[in-house]
């Protein structure tokens, strides 16, 4: 850095180095001081003080819904494949996977549920539904696909990402 600094050059980059001394000094300052969280005071409200629940759950997520074909036709089958993952940290526990099928008019014209014995690893991706669905005198149109994955058994850490949808253009 010396050698740097008296280094036959421009202004520039003596203000440079300058400027890298500074950041360095900056960064010694912060990692000198305590900046964790403070107790609460009376009328605050109370700090979590227990972290065994922090990330060591599973967390099964719906992760993809397939149509095969891509294109499906009213009165025709089609291939319906729903995957799931776990990306917690630790293995999950049973599920269940809730399939509903609504047409365009919001009418309910497909509902299934599969429990899924076969727990997931952490990363892990399983189908956790498949099945050959036709939707017989139904009107063609767009039509939502709609999945919750529940946890049976276990907690999971986020039941907010156990919910997918999906919308399909039958002709």
């Amino acid at each position: 850095m010396i050698l740097f600094v008296e280094s036959p050059g421009s202004k520039k980059r003596r203000i440079g180095a300058i400027l890298a001394v500074l950041v360095l000094f900056a960064s010694l300052l912060f990692l000198m001081n305590d900046y964790r969280l403070s107790e609460s005071t009376t009328g605050d409200i109370q700090r979590e003080q227990s972290w065994a629940r922090s990330g060591v759950m599973p967390d099964i997520i719906v992760s993809g819904i397939e149509v095969q074909p891509v294109v499906p036709r009213v009165n025709e089958p089609f291939v319906l494949s729903v995957f799931c993952q776990n990306i917690g940290i630790v293995r999950s526990g049973l599920y269940s996977i809730d399939v509903i099928i609504r047409d365009a008019n919001g009418m309910e014209v497909f509902k299934e549920r599969a429990i899924r014995k076969n727990a997931l690893e952490p990363g892990q991706i399983g189908v956790a539904f498949s099945a050959s669905v036709t939707l017989d005198g139904d009107p063609p149109g767009l039509y939502t696909i709609s999945i919750v994955a529940s946890p049976e058994g276990f907690e999971d850490s986020n039941l907010e990402n156990n919910r997918g949808s999906r919308v399909v253009d039958m002709t």
